[in-house]
């Protein structure tokens, strides 16, 4: 393996552009072995802002006397020669290195970067935590050579981690990044030569996903959960005897504490229940309320083989209920108690989707990141769920969402056909099925209620803890929100006749087609595209136009700390500010509303031409309509907002 060199900066702030270089550490290496070390200050010729001399520890004194950066690039340019350059989040450092001509043509490599993907379920990526987590004894101080030394550590450790991947794993996600720097690619290539000599094992027939997930065997039969007409009610007194003086909790639970408003709860929860009644209660901390209201739910359920909807506000009360509570329920009931979290199809990967953009490959550096964390974590993940995988920024979220299950056009008989079965989603859905409790989140409850009880299995009962969130967790699903970046990131996702969806399905329909069905098809994505490109021209005008008014709205007032808001009454749309908006957004539609017709012949194409059953058309044609739906979303929610009169 060749020697690398690991640099850290320490600087004024954080923009190449105004800040500049106070401190550098580098470490040359080869593997575990230091080859030598270099640090100096530098003088910036300028203070060091208070808060980078807390951070750091470097004063304005330390460096009083230092060398210039110009007077040190001989050294530094000796140090480090041509050999690869390695950083934490090194974006960052190569910004303020390049800006003055020093290491314009050497590699890059991220820890940052490959720890995002050899770690796809760590909590935090900073420098710090990923020493902990990998148990560097190193600290990282925020002192150059410190944190270079701290780095050198931290990448022979994940370079082991790459070396332990199945070779054929690795040898893809080496095949898939040969084209873009994204960070990882040289590690990545440099582990697969140490192993070039190992056989890849066999890919599976059919698909070629596996791991625990898709491995695992089929739940077992049960008798599925049902809504029923004349529930038996519970005995109210055998119910509390479980949280009584020597009850059942007691003698599961050895230093288990009676609470008699616990107990009060209980009996308020099992009388609803068993009489179908409304029930509002208010739980003060330390009441155990969650025990509370699952041992007559559970009982209520389990007795009359029903389901119970129990809604939370927040993740942590769904891990809670789920990884603690409902396991002490169990143990301490005996029974066969079945309970599942069902969240939103934006929180579970489709296989389906993941198959698709492996076979077209990435076509950005975000894109081959997420994609390869995806196919590591794949190797333990035991449940497909976003929760267990950390997505970083808003450039990994809008990848996930073009791999998560939430396609509205998918169906059971299209998962079924195509995975056979094995999307957690769906999993997700059968397990709901089939369960005496259904742990959901309040966004998820209201997007039931939203469609018409589509969404969550059918119930009767229901338990909305964190209730005092349900206005608020209202008011978000039954809103809009919508920004000129994620419009413009969807125009990308369409592309053109080049590029994007549009590009694709040219390319994928070429050998299906005869000339003259090409041509038309040629012709429609030419249409697209112009409409496309006139609608982002245009969409930005509307947002002009909206700023305008809002700081009209202002009259001359500097934005607060708190994003302002406006809301839009009819005498609003009065003003002339609100005119300017409205022209802008007729001007957006006219294009905006040719596309989405467009789109919808496009689609039409593409559905007849799935029928031949080509995979790559099915994959086009979903993300064809799930573009279009999210544009024609757009377009009839700002039209709402724009010209209908505010209820």
């Amino acid at each position: 393996m060749p020697s690398i060199v690991t640099i850290d900066l320490e600087t004024t702030g954080l923009d190449p552009r105004h800040d500049t270089i106070i401190e550098i550490g580098a470490v040359r290496f080869n593997s575990r072995r230091v080859e030598d070390e270099w640090t100096t200050l530098i003088n910036p010729g300028r203070p060091i802002p208070p808060f980078i001399s807390k951070l750091t520890g470097i004063t304005n004194a330390m460096v009083r006397n230092a060398p210039t950066l110009q007077e040190i690039y001989d050294k530094f340019e000796h140090f480090v020669e041509d050999l690869p350059i390695l950083g934490h989040n090194v974006p960052f450092d190569r910004s303020f290195l390049q800006k003055n001509g020093l290491f314009q043509y050497n590699d890059y490599l991220d820890t940052y970067a490959l720890a995002s993907v050899l770690m796809p379920n760590a909590g935090r990526y900073n420098l710090g935590a990923l020493a902990q987590q990998l148990n560097v004894l190193l600290p990282a101080t925020h002192r150059a050579l410190d944190d270079a030394r701290v780095t050198h550590a931290v990448y022979t450790r994940l370079f082991d981690k790459a070396m332990e991947l199945p070779i054929d794993l690795l040898a893809e996600i080496v095949r898939m990044g040969e084209t873009m720097d994204w960070g990882g690619g040289w590690i990545f290539s440099e582990a697969l030569k140490m192993r070039a000599r190992e056989p890849a094992r066999a890919r599976q027939a059919g698909h070629t996903i596996s791991g625990p997930l898709f491995d695992a065997p089929r739940t077992k039969e049960v008798e599925p959960v049902t809504p029923v007409r004349d529930p038996l009610p519970l005995d109210e007194e055998e119910v509390a005897a479980y949280l009584e003086y020597g009850g059942a909790f007691a003698d599961y639970f050895p230093e288990f504490e009676h609470r008699p408003q616990q107990v009060e709860m209980l009996r308020a929860v099992t009388v609803a229940l068993s009489e179908g009644r409304h029930l509002l209660a208010e739980a003060g901390t330390g009441t155990g309320k969650s025990i509370a209201y699952l041992v007559p739910a559970a009982l209520f359920a389990i007795q009359n083989n029903t389901r119970v909807v129990i809604s939370t506000n927040t993740i942590n009360l769904q891990d809670q209920l789920i990884n603690k509570d409902i396991p002490d329920l169990q143990a301490v009931l005996g029974t066969e108690l079945r309970a599942t979290v069902l969240k939103g199809r934006s929180n579970y990967l489709c296989p389906r989707r993941l198959e698709a953009m492996r076979r077209r490959g990435p076509e950005s550096p975000t894109e081959m990141r997420v994609l390869a964390k995806m196919l590591i974590w794949l190797e333990s993940s035991e449940s497909g769920d976003l929760s267990d995988v950390n997505i970083t920024g808003p450039a990994e979220r809008a990848v996930w969402a073009r791999l998560s299950s939430a396609d509205e056009g998918c169906s059971t008989e299209t998962c079924v056909r195509r995975m056979g079965g094995i999307c957690p989603f769906y999993r997700a859905r059968q397990s709901a099925q089939n369960a005496h409790i259904i742990i959901v989140n309040h966004a998820l409850l209201l997007a039931d209620v939203a469609t018409g009880n589509r969404v969550l299995p059918e119930y009767q009962y229901l338990i909305v803890d964190e209730a005092h969130h349900i206005e608020a967790a209202t008011t978000s699903a039954l809103s809009f929100r919508v920004t000129q970046p994620e419009i413009e990131r969807m125009l990308r996702e369409l592309g053109g006749t080049n590029s994007g969806i549009l590009g694709r399905t040219l390319s994928a329909a070429s050998d299906l087609l005869d000339p003259g069905q090409m041509a038309a098809l040629n012709h429609l994505i030419e249409q697209a595209t112009d409409k496309a490109f006139h609608f982002q021209n245009l969409i930005g005008k509307f947002f002009t136009a909206l700023n305008d008014f809002l700081t009209d709205q202002r009259e001359g007032r500097q934005l607060g700390t708190y994003a302002h808001q406006e809301r839009i009454l009819p005498g609003t749309r009065t003003l002339p500010a609100w005119l300017n908006v409205e022209v802008a957004w007729e001007e957006a539609h006219r294009s905006l509303e040719p596309m989405l017709g467009i789109l919808e012949n496009v689609a039409q194409a593409l559905a007849e031409l799935a029928e031949s059953g080509e995979e790559d058309i099915e994959d086009l044609l979903s993300e064809v309509g799930t573009n279009y739906r999210h544009f024609a979303e757009l377009n009839e929610n700002v039209e709402a907002l724009v010209f209908e009169p505010a209820d």
